[in-house]
């Protein structure tokens, strides 16, 4: 049924006093005339005016014509079929006791296709799709269709694209036929929950899976120091082998760094080892981890995988300004000087605004790269050094802020810009509590000062501290690593938080009195009778916010960079530029060009313009191998900046990660959904499903509106019938 309603922005009883209005003014005028001329004229020219000033009134109460069509839509059932790479392995099962099987997911697919008989389903209509990173729908479904080469699994791409056409299209049901191995996109349950559309899963592949041994993960930093050694924690998995003395190597580009052993034992999946890496020159490295290929393995193609490391020159300057001398300075200091290359210039004021030697200057402040404010400013204190440290936290350089008894918050107040936090209030009033460090920050690595759980229990140990009767209050983007513990007591008040925001870092110690946390390993040292022994939980705690603080580049006007610096082979290579003027302004409509090189091979493309000096795309998928960019950014024809860099590409290796299927997962799916779960071999259930589904139809309305108040057509009709009344008027003689 159609309809078609006009809609006025006044009500009806004003629309009916405009018609009034213009009849009563259209009668007095033509009542009667000079010179005086028939009725038959008058009556003419009176119904141009009306007209006329009906048609203008109209125009002027913002008319809004609706054309509402309302369509009955038969439902139809949609067939997600998973194409990626994994829904074609196979292997052979064999190793545990009284099973010997054979896992060919190629087959187990087709079976749940043609067995159940889908593709001669007439009930409703039919509508397949196929999956993996993206989705798309077949106009004409073969099985020839299905190349099953997707990289990546990512079920919610499709089920947001089936929830936006829900209000067009009238879809009943949805079966998706899958290993439930789901490795891009987040997690599709709550979407599933929210759909309104009874999902059905179908199963293949199996829990048991192949022998194979995997080099899962490889985590370290994404920026290095010469001579500065970082961790390389590598993850490998191992599915059905008993073997001791399996390699694992790490390579730097190709030359060997480190390698280990490990035994492998039935029953244990996940294995974990860490190497020391030392860069040795700046510049982008390549870092490589490896596994042994055992004999009768799945594939060999999971055995390694890399990760690119930005190595910066490692000599950093640290300038320590201090309102008084105290032992939290003598701490801290002591702490940076066993960096290695680290270069330490403290400020220490003295009565009134005088300081000790050295004087502060501002050749120390351009040349630091982190600034700690240990107690300062105080009541005395000029705040000349607070605005140096803010012109260089401008240019990208970090802050750690200390708090001590007699800092002066009212005069820190105006350079909130570089704090993690704003100020509330404060009294003198001194109070000791402990940092109460929570479970939930357990995988930060700033926290990470030992193995698992035993980092924060060591943290939680710390002596009691420090502190005024002080409230501030946390900004959005800052972190809060610990809150405040008085006895039993659990207090949300931040103790240590950190702030990063446009490449710039700071970080804040609400407490003082830290200098005894050393005293925490003393005692260790004393109760496990290991006086050599390097337990020192707080002075660890302080070298990690120091090496966090200080791995920041500082502010450039150009910063241009891939999404990532491993993408897989067929996934689009993406990157996104920041450009910036003299004024750290955002600059727009500039020009950037992105140049990827390998070999002999070249890409260009430009970036579009998101706005704000934001740029983003991509230049498309690669072969496999190293890459190195430069991104040229041109503004009114001319050159303003570049910046280069390095990006790996890798055969994909996710569909080769994990084997298991997921059929858990795909339950929980079915039954938030109000679906079933079904296996790849119960095709005389899925069948009597489907005999069995009642859909109902569907109304759905297409509504679309033509603002007459926006119709230019509408206002030259009323000009017309003004213009012919005119032209009535001056042939008749009128005045």
């Amino acid at each position: 049924m159609n309809k078609v309603i006009l809609n006025f922005s006044v009500p009806v009883w004003f629309l009916l006093l405009i018609v009034l209005f213009s009849f009563v003014l259209t009668y007095w005028y033509y009542r009667k005339t000079n010179p005086n001329i028939d009725l038959k004229n008058r009556i003419f020219l009176g119904i141009l005016r009306f007209l006329g000033l009906i048609f203008l009134f109209t125009f002027l109460s913002e008319p809004i014509l609706n054309f509402i069509q309302n369509k009955i839509e038969k439902a139809k059932v949609v067939f997600l079929v998973d194409n990626s790479a994994s829904m074609k392995l196979k292997w052979e099962v064999t190793d545990y006791v009284n099973i010997s099987k054979m896992v060919d997911k190629f087959s187990q697919t087709k079976k749940a296709i043609y067995e159940t008989g889908i593709t001669d389903y007439r009930k409703y209509p039919i509508e397949f799709w196929k999956f993996d990173g993206s989705s798309s729908i077949f106009d004409n479904f073969k099985w020839d269709s299905l190349d099953f080469n997707g990289s990546e699994t990512n079920l919610l791409n499709p089920l947001k694209r089936i929830y936006n056409l829900k209000r067009e299209e009238n879809i009943g049901a949805i079966f998706v036929i899958t290993d439930g191995i789901i490795n891009s996109g987040d997690n599709p349950a709550s979407l599933a929950e929210q759909l309104g559309i009874p999902i059905y899963t179908i199963g293949v592949g199996d829990t048991i899976p192949p022998r194979d041994v995997i080099v899962a993960g490889i985590i370290t930093n994404e920026l290095g120091f010469v001579d500065k050694t970082q961790p390389v924690k590598v993850n490998i998995k191992s599915f059905g082998f008993d073997v001791d003395g399996i390699n694992v190597q790490l390579f730097e580009g190709r030359e060997l760094v480190a390698e280990q052993k490990i035994n492998l034992e039935r029953g244990i999946e996940d294995y974990t080892l860490v190497f020391d890496y030392t860069p040795k020159a700046e510049g982008f490295s390549k870092l490589v981890a490896k596994v042994q290929v055992l004999p009768n393995e799945f594939s060999s193609e999971n055995n390694s995988l890399s990760q690119i490391v930005k190595v910066v020159k490692s000599r950093r300057k640290y300038v320590l300004i201090s309102g008084y001398p105290t032992p939290d300075l003598s701490f801290i200091k002591s702490i940076i000087l066993q960096e290695k290359g680290a270069e330490v210039i403290t400020f220490i004021q003295k009565q009134g605004a005088e300081f000790y030697e050295p004087k502060p200057n501002r050749k120390d402040f351009e040349e630091a790269q982190v600034f700690i404010l240990i107690g300062y400013p105080i009541s005395s204190s000029p705040t000349q050094l607070l605005d140096w440290v803010k012109e260089e936290w401008n240019k990208g350089k970090s802050v750690l802020f200390v708090s001590q008894l007699t800092t002066d918050y009212r005069k820190l107040k105006p350079y909130e810009e570089f704090l993690p936090f704003n100020f509330l209030s404060n009294n003198a009033k001194e109070y000791t509590f402990v940092a109460d460090f929570k479970q939930t920050q357990a995988g930060n690595p700033i926290l990470n000062i030992a193995s698992g759980e035993a980092g924060l229990k060591l943290l939680n140990q710390l002596p009691p501290i420090f502190r005024t009767e002080m409230f501030v209050r946390a900004k959005p983007e800052s972190e809060i690593l610990a809150t405040i513990r008085i006895g039993n007591s659990e207090l949300k008040e931040p103790f240590l938080l950190t702030y990063e925001f446009q490449n710039r870092k700071s970080a804040a110690i609400l407490g003082y009195g830290i200098f005894r946390w050393r005293l925490l390993g003393q005692s260790l040292r004393e109760l496990m009778n290991a006086p050599d022994k390097d337990i020192d939980p707080g002075s660890a705690l302080i070298m990690n916010l120091l090496n966090w603080v200080s791995a920041t580049e500082e502010f450039t006007r150009i910063r241009i960079k891939p999404a990532k610096t491993n993408f897989h082979q067929f996934e689009q290579v993406s990157f996104t530029a920041q450009v910036y003027d003299e004024t750290q302004s955002p600059v727009d409509n500039a020009i950037v060009k992105i140049k990827v090189n390998r070999d002999n091979t070249q890409v260009e493309n430009i970036l579009p313009q998101i706005g704000s000096g934001l740029y983003s795309g991509n230049v498309g998928s690669l072969d496999v191998g190293e890459y190195n960019y430069i991104g040229e950014v041109y503004r009114d024809g001319k050159l303003i900046g570049s910046s280069r860099g390095k990006f790996i590409v890798e055969k994909s290796n996710l569909e080769l990660l994990e084997f298991r299927s997921r059929f858990n997962f795909l339950r929980y799916i079915s039954d938030v959904s109000g679906g079933k779960f079904f296996l790849w071999n119960e095709t005389e259930k899925i069948r009597t499903e489907l005999d069995n589904l009642f859909l109902q139809n569907k109304v759905i309305t297409n509504k679309e509106e033509l603002l007459l108040w926006n119709y230019l057509p509408l206002l030259i009709i009323s000009i017309l019938f003004f213009s012919i009344e005119w032209f009535w008027r001056r042939k008749k003689g009128l005045l």
